[in-house]
């Protein structure tokens, strides 16, 4: 290789690296996730301190969101140190996918699948109706099966440009299934609630405020790097 050519490219690399748009949504995405997990370690404590009575199954998948989400947090700052700590002096390390990245997508799938599979029974038991649950069933399996897919791939490739454009489809369609599983389950469990009790009114439409903000935070973190290019 020419060494001209080769400190052309590097210089090049250089003066193209933008922090503001490689660094900066990754330390900010890393400060909403944690902002996230912290109301989630209050919430889960609020809930075995209130129900400690609920049935086995229930508790135990709260205590398995609640460990997938440790774990996915670990993820998320280790991204972090990753891009804004190791890569700090050689901006070419960022077109490096990094491991703790797409471990990050496996533990996203795995607390949306297990969060949807609860909320479809929750809305089958509401609703005594078995196509809607089954439907966001389907949509949730099709979600969690090509983030699987995806998984795969990430710890396979090493070229975040790569990946990119691989899983482009991929990435889309489990996005598109994750937010249609969740729009079916808040709209038709919110309609039973509101249906059938006019006293769950109020508990209808904070189901729906809360579903809203689990959408964008799924749409957001199903998303590898965010909805930001790194090259």
């Amino acid at each position: 290789m020419d060494p001209t050519n080769s400190s052309t490219s590097l210089a090049f690399e250089v003066a193209a690296f933008n922090p503001s748009i490689i660094v900066g949504p990754v330390v900010l995405g890393a400060l909403v996730d944690t902002c996230l997990f912290g109301c989630l370690v209050i919430q889960t404590y609020v809930y075995y301190a209130n129900f400690a009575n609920d049935h086995r199954a229930i508790r135990f998948t709260v205590a398995a969101v609640f460990a997938t989400q440790i774990a996915h947090v670990i993820c998320v700052s280790a991204t972090l140190w990753n891009t804004a700590v190791s890569a700090y002096d050689d901006p070419s390390k960022l077109q490096i996918l990094p491991l703790a990245s797409a471990a990050t997508i496996l533990f996203t799938g795995i607390t949306g699948a297990l969060v949807e599979s609860y909320f479809a029974f929750r809305l089958w038991n509401v609703s005594k109706k078995l196509l809607l649950p089954i439907l966001s069933l389907v949509l949730c399996i099709i979600a969690q099966a090509v983030s699987l897919v995806i998984t795969v791939q990430a710890f396979k490739t090493t070229s975040i440009a790569v990946f990119e454009v691989d899983q482009n489809m991929p990435i889309t369609l489990a996005l598109i299934s994750r937010v249609l599983c969740d729009l079916i389950l808040t709209l038709s469990t919110a309609w039973y609630l509101k249906s059938q009790r006019s006293g769950y009114s109020r508990q209808a439409t904070t189901l729906l405020v809360c579903a809203a903000a689990t959408i964008l935070q799924d749409d957001e973190h199903d998303r590898p790097f965010g909805s930001v290019d790194y090259w």
